[in-house]
């Protein structure tokens, strides 16, 4: 008798069965239903009993929270992957986002679905926010940064302006040192000749005493000595006259002189100013300390530096540079007001006229225009240049009160609203310091 074989180990895995065949799945048929055959006979069927019905209530709440469970991890997905909280806009249904409706079956509302998904105490809503108010801060920064390098911008288109003015004053500086000293060698020469004169006049007139008495006691006196003491007594009085005027003359040139040293100590510091490169400086110049000007220039200059809206033209400072105005302060609160109006004016319709927009910013002095035959007959000292192009001064501001340069002041404007080439809508500053002439002056 053969041994079995026993079964191999480590061999390749049986094949899969084979599926059953039509005479296998009736037997199996067959057999079932002579199963269920036999159960009824045992009477363990009850084929007259209905059929047990499902607990809707439960499965119908376990159906709702899965649905709240789904919605609410598409709350979180789409915060997750846009970063903000989704609106009920944003949900497309056909991108597979559940529908609003959807979401008013299983919650109270789209506000009691954030609430319950708990999205608002995130901590990516507390970085967003954040963001945001950094992202503010740069761009009040960026607008900071731009603006300090437009008005750098203007104060190196002012620099070459600044420098022939400071050319200018220093060349009148020289010539009224030089006409100073040529006035005083002429007063100490005429000094000098005074006192001879004084000496000879002196002598003669003892002489002249002399041919008197002498004349007296023998004859009529010597008519050509008396002559010539009246003619040096004449030439006496002449040199007088001559050195009181040499002294006048000498003094205005010593006054104007000054008035020229100051000029260009103030061209020279405006220009150190405008050529700072470093940031710091530069900020210093725009935010220059608030103490009161010591002349009308630096009250112009200031005014100018810290100018966002008014803009300046070149013989603004050079008229300001020989104001003597004694209340330089008044003109530097007047000008900075003229800002802040600019900024309404630049906006577009301020629905007021400038006048009444300058009483508004305590402007009370404010004029509209000038006579057209003043403008016509002074036409040089009404027009003024700005970056290449003539423009003209009419509208105007009174400072001060009284009579005299010293006492009251102008500043004259110049007003675009846009519609010529090259000059945009805005308030130019012209002339400031002493009245231009007109029909009354």
């Amino acid at each position: 008798m053969s041994k079995a074989k026993k079964p191999r180990k480590g061999g390749r895995p049986a094949p899969p069965k084979a599926e059953p065949t039509t005479h296998q799945l009736r037997q199996e048929y067959y057999k079932r239903r002579s199963e269920q055959q036999a159960l009824v006979e045992l009477g363990l069927v009850d084929t007259e009993r209905e059929p047990p019905k499902g607990d809707a209530s439960w499965w119908a709440d376990t159906r709702d929270a899965l649905d709240r469970l789904e919605i609410v991890h598409a709350v979180w997905r789409w915060a997750g992957l846009t970063g903000g909280v989704p609106e009920p806009e944003d949900w497309d249904p056909q991108q597979g986002w559940p529908s609003e409706k959807e979401v008013e079956q299983v919650f109270k509302g789209w506000d009691d679905l954030l609430e319950q998904s708990g999205i608002g105490e995130a901590i990516f809503a507390e970085v967003t926010e954040r963001v945001l108010e950094a992202h503010g801060r740069l761009r009040e920064g960026e607008a900071a940064l731009e603006a300090a390098t437009k008005r750098l911008e203007r104060e190196q288109r002012k620099l070459p302006e600044l420098r022939r003015l400071a050319e200018t004053a220093r060349a009148k500086r020289d010539e009224a040192d030089a006409r100073a000293r040529e006035a005083e060698a002429v007063r100490d020469a005429l000094e000098r000749e005074r006192d001879a004169l004084a000496r000879r006049v002196e002598q003669l007139a003892g002489e002249a005493a002399a041919a008197r008495a002498s004349a007296a006691e023998s004859g009529p006196a010597d008519e050509d000595l008396v002559a010539e003491v009246e003619r040096l007594a004449g030439a006496h009085d002449t040199a007088l006259a001559e050195r009181d005027a040499a002294h006048v003359e000498v003094e205005r040139l010593r006054e104007a002189a000054e008035q020229d040293r100051r000029t260009i100590a103030e061209l020279t510091r405006a220009l150190a100013l405008v050529d700072q490169e470093d940031e710091a400086a530069a900020a210093e110049v725009v935010h220059a300390e608030d103490e009161p000007p010591e002349s009308v220039l630096e009250a112009v200059e200031r005014a100018a530096s810290e100018a966002r809206h008014l803009r300046f033209s070149p013989r603004a400072f050079e008229t300001a540079a020989e104001s003597p105005f004694r209340r330089p302060g008044l003109v530097l609160k007047t000008l900075r007001a003229l800002d802040e109006m600019a900024e309404r004016f630049a906006g577009g319709d301020m629905g007021r006229s400038l006048v009444q927009a300058a009483a508004e910013h305590g402007i009370t002095q404010y004029r509209q225009d000038v006579a057209e035959t003043t403008r016509k007959r002074y036409e040089d000292e009404y027009t003024f240049t700005w970056e290449g192009h003539k423009l003209w001064v009419g509208p105007h501001v009174g400072l001060g009160s009284g009579s005299g340069a010293g006492f009251v002041a102008r500043i004259y404007l110049h007003v675009a609203d846009g519609s010529e080439d090259g000059v945009p809508r805005g308030i130019y500053v012209g002339p400031v310091g002493r009245h231009l002439p007109d029909t009354t002056t």
